[in-house]
This record gives structure tokens, C-alpha cells and sequence, in this order.
């Protein structure tokens, strides 16, 4: 590099640094956003084959958000139990439930797995629980009427809180009141996270998806669809964002510009949860209203499989390696696809 562009870069980096930190006083040992991005740990993935295998059956209280530790650890909120019901991939019969607070609606485990974070919809609170004891450690007091989506950053050190008045947050885990906010448009019903922590989506039932600065809270871009905008999964080598919409389609969008790439219609699926396998080849789809589970192909944009849960399932998540999803049911159980 010419010794003149050298120098530009640098005071470039330099300036982003110190738009995130303040000047600093001692060296910065990464040179990245306001949190320092741990090196992610060398995990073979996969997906699964597409069987349902087993049920976590004998819920209670609608079961809703869902989310898998790295121990393979299950935590899935219990909406009107007002608790989250914890059990493990290799045995989920034996469980027990947690209290948290009025109408759960998202949960996510800190990386080590031994923290969980469980936003209270009716409290606008987080309730951190100590998931190995099962108990209740703080509250985060976030929004005056609800909090309801969740992300964490790679080093554990800012939750996203999204709400229905479409104020999005950065609360602090281990203190108690939220250190920055921006306004966005509608009820907030996806978010996620970057893998390097940097940029953060989110997604709007006006049909508005943003692509934020993370440190900041900065729109970077900003796309509006025709369509009410559920749930959102960003691909496995982050170049596309997914949206889900319950007009019955899934949009891909560019993951940087957040361009209109491609559309996925169903006649039959109505989509709401959405995720994409950690080996990023395929995409999994949560029809509610009509019962189902849809495996498509990231590549083709072909439906492989069509699992008739039952019920009204809504969120999915996968377990570290992504051999097992698990798929949270309003009907009071818990579908394991291996």
C-alpha cells in the first residue's frame, strides 16, 4: 500500500475507534466496535436430516421464544406461566421451570451457556437467570410498557432489546438500566446480530428493515418491503439477511446494502420464525397459522420438506454444531427435528 493511503486507513480505523470508545489513553488490542469480539470457537456444522424425532410434550402457558446453549442446554419461555421451562437435547422429558416475569417473549444464553437473558413483554424487563441453579440473579428495567426481542454481542457485554413501540435498546447485562436507544418505525419483530458484532438488523412490521451500527445504534441502511416483516436470519457467511412475512413469502435481502435479491413465495405457508442452519445450507420456516415447519434449500430456494407439527409453532433454534433444531409450540410442547 502507498505509504499516503497507509495513513489514511489508519486515521479511518482511528476515527471509528474513537467514535465507539473516546480517545484512547492505552492501546486498543482489536481494532473493532465498541466490544471486543472474541475469536469463535472451531465448531464442524451441519444440519439436520429432517425427521421429527422427538417432543418436549406437558408445556405449559404457550410456549414461545427458544434458545440452545453451547451444552445443548433448552430454554423455551412460558408465556402465560410467566416462567421458562429448562431441559436438555438429551433428555426432554426431564425438565423444570423457572420464574421470570409477566409474558416472556425471547430468551438468549450468554456464549458460555451459563448465563440466560429472558425479555418480560407486560414488565418491559430482563430477567438474568443463572441457568445451571435456575434462578433468578437481576432484572434489567428496560422499556416503560415492553421488552421483546433479544441479541447478545459475542463478548457478552451489550443486550439488544427490541420493543413493539419500535424503540430499540442497548442495556448493559450487568447493570440495570439501558445506556443507549434509537426510535425506529413500527413493532420490532426480528433482530440479529453480525457474527464480528458490528452490525445489528432489525425488521419492523411496517415493513422496514435496518442494518445498524451496533456500537452506536447508527441506521447504516435501511430497505422498506411490501409486506409486514416478521421474524429475520442472517445467512451463515453474513452476505444475506432473510425476512419472514405471514403474507406467504420469505424475501432475501443483501446483508450490506439490504437490496432486494430474490423472493421465496408458498401458497400454503404462512411465515413467521425463521432461522438458517449453522452450516448455512439450509433455511428453516415456522408457519403458524397452518401448522408446519418448512425446510428449504438456501441454494435452489426449493421447499425439501414440509413437517406437520401441529399446533402454532413460532420459534426455531439449533444447537451449536446444528444436527438438532428445536421448535417452540403454542400447543404446549416443543418439536426436536434431528
Amino acid at each position: 500500500m502507498h505509504p499516503i493511503a497507509r495513513v489514511a486507513a489508519l486515521s479511518v480505523v482511528v476515527a471509528t475507534l474513537n467514535a465507539c470508545h473516546g480517545s484512547p489513553t492505552e492501546p486498543v488490542p482489536r481494532l473493532i466496535g465498541c466490544h471486543n469480539t472474541p475469536a469463535p470457537a472451531a465448531v464442524s456444522t451441519t444440519h439436520p436430516a429432517g425427521t421429527l424425532s422427538a417432543r418436549a410434550s406437558g408445556l405449559t402457558g404457550r410456549p414461545y421464544g427458544i434458545s440452545v446453549s453451547s451444552a445443548g442446554v433448552v430454554l423455551v419461555t412460558q408465556q402465560d406461566a410467566n416462567s421458562v421451562a429448562r431441559f436438555t437435547l438429551a433428555d426432554p422429558v426431564s425438565r423444570v421451570s423457572v420464574p421470570t416475569g409477566g409474558d416472556p417473549g425471547d430468551v438468549v444464553f450468554s456464549h458460555d451457556g451459563r448465563t440466560a437473558y429472558v425479555s418480560n413483554f407486560f414488565d418491559g424487563t430482563v430477567r438474568v437467570v443463572d441457568v445451571v441453579s435456575g434462578q433468578g440473579i437481576r432484572l434489567l428495567t428496560v422499556d416503560p410498557f415492553n421488552a421483546y426481542r433479544l441479541a447478545l454481542s459475542p463478548d457478552d457485554t451489550q443486550l439488544y432489546v427490541t420493543s413493539t413501540s419500535g424503540r430499540l435498546y442497548v442495556v448493559d447485562p450487568s447493570g440495570g438500566q439501558p445506556t443507549l436507544s434509537v426510535q425506529l418505525a413500527g413493532s420490532l419483530q426480528g433482530i440479529a446480530l453480525s457474527r464480528d458484532g458490528l452490525t445489528l438488523m432489525a425488521s419492523s412490521t411496517s415493513g422496514a428493515v435496518y442494518r445498524l451500527n451496533a456500537c452506536t445504534l447508527a441506521t447504516l441502511a435501511t430497505t422498506q418491503l411490501t409486506s409486514s416483516a416478521q421474524d429475520i436470519a442472517l445467512s451463515a457467511d453474513q452476505t444475506e439477511l432473510y425476512v419472514a412475512s405471514e403474507s406467504g413469502r420469505v424475501d432475501a435481502l443483501d446483508a450490506t446494502s439490504l437490496n432486494w435479491l430474490r423472493g421465496l413465495s408458498f401458497v400454503s405457508l404462512r411465515p413467521f420464525g425463521l432461522s438458517v442452519t449453522p452450516d448455512g445450507a439450509q433455511l428453516y420456516v415456522a408457519s403458524p397459522t397452518t401448522g408446519q415447519v418448512a425446510i428449504i434449500d438456501r441454494g435452489s430456494g426449493t421447499t425439501l420438506l414440509t413437517l406437520a407439527t401441529g399446533g402454532t409453532p413460532r420459534r426455531i433454534a439449533f444447537d451449536a454444531t446444528g444436527s438438532t433444531a428445536v421448535v417452540s409450540n403454542e400447543g404446549n410442547w416443543v418439536d426436536v427435528i434431528r
